[in-house]
């Protein structure tokens, strides 16, 4: 789900607010180099919240366990952010030069990324 982002501008600075309200335990910068597929894994254990820095990408989402959960596309561009909550596959398509942040509520934990073939 995309969530909101505060901005705060002057002569001097631009501020971008974009976690809120959500204690993180990590977080990490993603550099892509050539158009890619990342993700496609859920956590069972951890939420996450993604930010576009710079270039663009389709986030596709989809409950974990259920056949029936609808299948969510987005496009993200630069600015936009979206959480991901535990149980949500998640699955990014980047394309080259972007630059995405990622935060998430647990330290990272080999044993709780679910990936997912199909």
């Amino acid at each position: 789900m995309k969530l909101p982002t505060v901005r705060h501008e002057d002569d001097r600075r631009i501020l971008i607010e974009w976690n809120k309200d959500i204690p993180m335990a990590r977080s990490k910068v993603l550099i892509v180099k050539k158009k890619s597929v990342l993700g496609k894994h859920y956590h069972n254990n951890s939420d996450s919240i993604f930010y576009i820095l710079k270039g663009k990408g389709i986030c596709t989402l989809k409950r974990a366990n259920s056949s029936t959960a609808p299948v969510t596309r987005e496009w993200l561009f630069e600015g936009d952010n979206i959480f991901v909550p535990r149980g949500v596959i998640h699955r990014f398509e980047l394309w080259p030069d972007t630059v995405m942040l990622e935060s998430a509520t647990e330290p990272y934990n080999y044993e709780d990324e679910i990936q997912v073939t199909d």
